[in-house]
This record gives C-alpha cells, sequence and structure tokens, in this order.
C-alpha cells in the first residue's frame, strides 16, 4: 500500500510541470522554400542575429504556407538583410505542433491555423497578400527593436506546462493506479478475513 501511495505521490508531481526542451525541428528561409518547390537563388543571404526573426509554423504543402513563403523569397532581394525565416512543419512533427499551440496561448490567439505567423509580440493566424504591408510593418519594427520583443525565444526558454488534455490524462491514470491498489488491499483484507474464520 505504501509503495501505491509513493508511486501516486510522483505521478502528481510529474504532471504538475515539465520544461519544454523539446525537440524543434526548423528550417531558414531556403530550405523552407526548397522543401516546398519554390526557386531560392540569393547566395547573398545569410541568418544573422542582428535581423529581425519571422517565424512560421506551416503544414508542407499548404497553399497559403507556400503562397507566404513565395512573398518572403520576393522580398530577399531588397531586405533579405532585415529578417531571419523561421520555420517550423506542424502537421508532421508533433514537437513543433506543440510549440505552435504554446504560442497561440501565450499570444492569447484564437485561431491556430497555418501558416500562423509571429514577428515579435505580433501574430496572424493565415496568410494573404492584403497582409504583407502589416507583416512588413512588424518586421522592420522588430529589426530596429534587435528582437527585443521575441516572444517565441521566450515560449521556448520558459517552462512548459500541462494543458487541460494532458491533465485529464493524467488524473485519468492516477485514479486508475488509486483504484487497482484499493482493489488490491481489498482483496487481501477479504483473504485474510476468510483465514481467520
Amino acid at each position: 500500500m505504501k509503495k501505491g501511495l509513493l508511486l501516486v505521490l510522483i505521478l502528481c508531481l510529474f504532471s504538475s510541470t515539465v520544461y519544454a526542451k523539446g525537440e524543434y525541428v526548423s528550417l531558414g528561409l531556403k530550405a523552407a522554400c526548397e522543401s516546398e518547390g519554390i526557386f531560392f537563388d540569393h547566395s547573398e543571404y545569410h541568418e544573422s542575429d542582428e535581423k529581425a526573426n519571422i517565424y512560421m509554423f506551416r503544414g508542407q504543402g499548404c497553399e497559403h504556407c507556400y503562397e507566404f513563403l513565395t512573398y518572403l523569397e520576393a522580398m530577399t532581394e531588397k531586405y533579405g538583410d532585415m529578417f531571419n525565416l523561421i520555420s517550423y512543419e506542424v502537421w508532421g512533427n508533433s514537437e513543433n505542433k506543440r510549440l505552435m499551440e504554446r504560442v497561440v496561448r501565450k499570444l492569447r490567439d484564437e485561431n491556430s491555423g497555418v501558416p500562423y505567423i509571429v514577428i515579435g509580440n505580433k501574430s496572424w493566424a493565415g496568410y494573404s497578400e492584403t497582409l504583407n504591408e502589416e507583416i512588413f510593418a512588424a518586421m522592420e519594427e522588430e529589426f530596429e527593436n534587435k528582437n527585443a520583443n521575441d516572444v517565441v525565444i521566450k515560449v521556448i526558454n520558459e517552462k512548459d506546462t500541462f494543458g487541460f488534455d494532458d491533465f485529464f490524462v493524467i488524473c485519468g491514470a492516477i485514479a486508475l493506479v488509486g483504484l487497482i491498489f484499493f482493489a488490491r488491499s481489498k482483496t487481501k483484507e477479504s483473504s485474510q478475513l476468510e483465514e481467520s474464520v
């Protein structure tokens, strides 16, 4: 019985929080364009800590993700010295999807469809050409501020707490373990009672 209580206690402690040191897989602008079949011929383009970070949570083959990457590729010639693209594919990578969900919660966004674009502390769920000026202005502002408002970096570096779904799964597991130990203790009690009679 003591071992069972210890196990339940360990599960409770584990379920409260974990640290998010997940294996996020990101692609830069060139690799993201190439993965979608977009021709990228900008040998002078390179990622740098001096540039504004544009984060894109995308799905491989997503039409609007393709359109946004095409827009960024076209911007590279004139403005490539101002921005980095950090692209996370979320349809095939559960860790990347979890990161996107955490960023969505942090920014208090409701819609988390792809592409989900984040620059500093501004975000857009979905993409159309009508957003180009707004996205460009946010990129310029973040470039001038040296990524001071970079929410994605903050989310990656902070403690990850379980969501409601995780909480209910852990509670169910704890309840199941508790029921098993309760049933075992009742079986032992009845066996001891029969032996004494």
